[in-house]
């Protein structure tokens, strides 16, 4: 969005710029359908956007981890007898 960020971080170079793409991607979309937002509100916006993209994966992620203990069970169990 034009803004230059100095950025610290443990991750390498070529990890900051594509995460920091990714976003400005994200945020330029979201300005797109947009009747003239301040920048913070977009920039708020697509945070909120992303968090909630997160979560849902995380709790995804969650219930494929306990399918796949339970079929692990299940397989252990068959395999055991």
């Amino acid at each position: 969005m034009g803004q230059r960020l100095t950025i610290a971080s443990d991750d390498s170079e070529a990890h900051v710029r594509q995460i920091a793409s990714y976003v400005d991607g994200r945020i330029r979309r979201l300005a797109e359908g947009q009747a003239a937002s301040a920048p913070m509100d977009l920039v708020l916006l697509t945070a909120l956007n992303i968090a909630s993209e997160y979560w849902k994966l995380r709790e995804e992620q969650e219930e494929l981890q306990q399918t796949i203990s339970r079929l692990s069970k299940r397989v252990q169990a068959e395999l055991g007898d």
